[in-house]
């Protein structure tokens, strides 16, 4: 879990700049969204950049909407000049002096498809009834927004509409419900919402609008909702709808879309598929979770990994694939991979309510850069103490040798892994033995050009081959090199400041090599780094020999 925090915090605060830590507030925004929403705007409302989001508010002082002459009637509104779309059927709202600080907000979701459209559907009746919003500030910020290192209970939200009171909610949901319920638009699944009937895009819950809030010793800020005694109660952004005790929720009364509904995001049972017993979660993304359990079929271990609709997007061309995708994907390749020792064995490949689920085999070990940062087996800090150095080698000289021979294994099933990294290979502390899983970014040469895309734009910082970036698909020289980094590791963590200064890479063994490490374990880096492969088995060779 931190692991993937560490992850999200490197890929959001490295967006502006890739040497140094940004706020996305710091980034340029493109203009798509911008232009569109000043397209249906009039010129009594205003548009402000705020973070990774466009704030509509209606001018101070400007002419909001009146109030309807009936429950049916229609009315005329300063604000609605140059909007077009129908007005709320249960009227309008006046705007109000002072605005909540807390309510009912409702969430528009969108896949990158359909967000021009669905502004042109929303956009309308927020104007006619005077209610304020913001959108995500361009593609950019909306892959953000639904990318797999997004935190759960964020994701998903192109739009936050904020109605002034329970009845403006109410009545607000419903009108955009009849808007949107016959269109060809959707979007991923809120966590932290409650659905509103069957719509595809419209989510609520209630939090702040204006919050107050605290700052943190970390530097981060936390909000608060005001309970009626006033009580601060923290604003918490939950991968599961959760109401305030003191709220109720207007809709309790109606199921949300159907009885199979399942909000948090997590397996809502025990058992998928009526056959695989989950025990415990190995790790959580917004593109879904990752969990252990038992075959009831077979009561073998294994690995459930899951996929959620629209997120994670990614666009080539025409094509977009999304989580569920590259899961299928990701089966394909276990299939093509079966029978290597090294792989898991793919089980089933299901989908249950809206969720996708690959189940494969569980292997044993623990992961790459645990095993190297064990007491008896960590180097670097205590290289210059007796016996260190003796010990390392064997242990290295043998996964070496692993390691070529199953990258090579591979390679001659026409599949290129992608993601080579510490988290992605499993090791067994006493035999040695070694596993690769997590095949997402993995493409075979036969793949579509949007998965040799995609390959090529995911993969872990510090392992990532320098040219990389500027191809449309993956070789196996990124594979080779990622494997020198794999071994690098193990010698010294240092493999992510090489984007930084690529000569610290030879620095660093060098003045290893000075304090007693082998020469042959710079050789045989330096070699596959090259994609020398013939070469570094030679080296290993001969020092096996010797």
């Amino acid at each position: 879990m931190e692991q993937q925090a560490a992850l999200a915090a490197h890929h959001l605060f490295g967006l502006v700049d890739n040497r140094h830590y940004e706020p996305l507030s710091r980034r340029a925004i493109t203009p798509q969204y911008r232009d569109a929403l000043e397209r249906l705007l009039p010129d009594t409302w205003v548009l402000e950049r705020g973070d990774v989001w466009l704030h509509a508010r209606m001018k101070a002082g400007g002419a909001g909407a009146t109030e309807a002459a009936g429950p049916t009637g229609t009315r005329s509104s300063a604000g609605s000049a140059g909007a077009t779309g129908p007005t709320a059927s249960a009227g309008s709202v006046r705007r109000t002096a002072v605005p909540p600080t807390q309510g009912f907000k409702i969430h528009v979701s969108s896949t990158p498809a359909h967000t021009l459209r669905l502004f042109d559907l929303v956009v309308p009746v927020c104007v006619e009834n005077g209610v304020e919003f913001k959108a995500a500030a361009d593609p950019v910020m909306l892959n953000v927004i639904n990318s797999k290192t997004q935190e759960r209970g964020f994701s998903g939200k192109f739009m936050t509409v904020y109605p002034p009171d329970e009845d403006v909610f109410v009545r607000l949901i419903e009108t955009l419900y009849r808007r949107t319920a016959d269109e060809a638009v959707e979007g991923p699944y809120v966590l932290s919402d409650r659905r509103y009937r069957d719509s595809k895009v419209l989510f609520y819950r209630y939090g702040g609008f204006r919050p107050p809030r605290r700052l943190n010793i970390d530097g981060t800020q936390s909000t608060f909702l005001v309970s009626p005694d006033g009580t601060y109660v923290a604003d918490e952004r939950l991968p599961y709808f959760r109401l305030p005790p003191w709220v109720r929720d207007p809709f309790a009364g109606e199921p949300a879309e159907d009885a199979t509904e399942r909000p948090a995001g997590e397996p809502a049972a025990t058992l998928l598929n009526g056959r695989y017993r989950i025990e415990g979660a190995l790790a959580f993304s917004n593109a879904g979770g990752v969990y252990h359990g038992t075959d009831e079929a077979t009561r073998e271990p294994v690995v459930v990994k899951e996929a959620r609709r629209l997120t994670n997007c990614w666009t080539s061309g025409e094509r977009t694939v999304d989580s569920v995708d590259m899961l299928r994907h990701e089966y394909d390749v276990l299939r093509r991979l079966e029978g290597l020792a090294f792989v898991p064995r793919p089980v089933e490949l299901f989908q249950e309510w809206e969720h996708t689920f690959l189940v494969e085999e569980r292997v044993a070990g623990i992961a790459f850069h645990d095993f190297w940062a064990q007491d008896d087996v960590i180097l670097a800090p205590y290289i210059r103490r007796e016996g260190r150095v003796e010990r390392f080698v064997p242990r290295f000289r043998e996964v070496v040798g692993r390691l070529i021979h199953m990258v090579e294994e591979v390679h001659a099933r026409g599949v290129v892994l992608g993601d080579l990294s510490p988290n992605n290979v499993l090791i067994d502390t006493e035999t040695l033995r070694m596993s690769f899983i997590d095949f997402e970014s993995a493409v075979h040469e036969d793949d579509e050009a949007a998965l040799l895309s995609y390959g090529t734009r995911w993969g872990t910082p510090g392992f990532l081959h320098p040219d990389r970036a500027t191809r449309d698909r993956l070789l196996p020289c990124d594979d080779w090199y990622a494997a020198a980094m794999l071994l690098y590791s193990s010698v010294v963590p240092a493999t992510a400041f090489f984007a930084l200064n690529p000569l610290a890479q030879d620095l660093f063994l060098d003045e290893l090599v000075a304090l007693g490490v082998p020469t042959q374990v710079r050789s045989v880096v330096s070699c596959l780094t090259a994609g020398r492969v013939d070469e570094a088995k030679s080296v290993l060779a001969d020092w096996e020999d010797g």
